[in-house]
């Protein structure tokens, strides 16, 4: 499975929960005319979100032979400084189990 079809697997199975929030996150540069506009915060997880009891979520989502680069941990050691949750999925189950893991209560 890519990266993409396993981000929309994530969204289809997590996206529409009464108990959670969780969206798209994109990172990136566009050119428009002459200018450069930048979005989004590099290292960012793929997909992002907020838990019932109000903590951040972030969701990297990678193939099977996917790393994790020096701006995504570094991303990561601090929503988990915070005490968000970040999740490194590798597939649909890695998210369920980490939320379950993280007392979120799925249905």
């Amino acid at each position: 499975m890519t990266e993409k079809e396993l981000q929309n697997a994530i969204l289809r199975a997590f996206g529409t929960l009464p108990v959670l929030r969780l969206w798209r996150a994109n990172v990136g540069v566009a050119r428009l005319g002459r200018r450069v506009v930048r979005f989004g915060i590099p290292g960012q997880g793929d997909l992002t979100g907020i838990l019932p009891d109000g903590r951040r979520l972030e969701i990297e989502v990678k193939a099977a032979t996917g790393r994790q680069t020096s701006a995504q941990r570094s991303f990561q050691e601090m929503i988990e400084r915070f005490h968000g949750v970040y999740i490194l999925a590798r597939s649909v189950e890695d998210v369920r189990q980490r939320l379950a893991a993280s007392g979120v209560r799925l249905g």
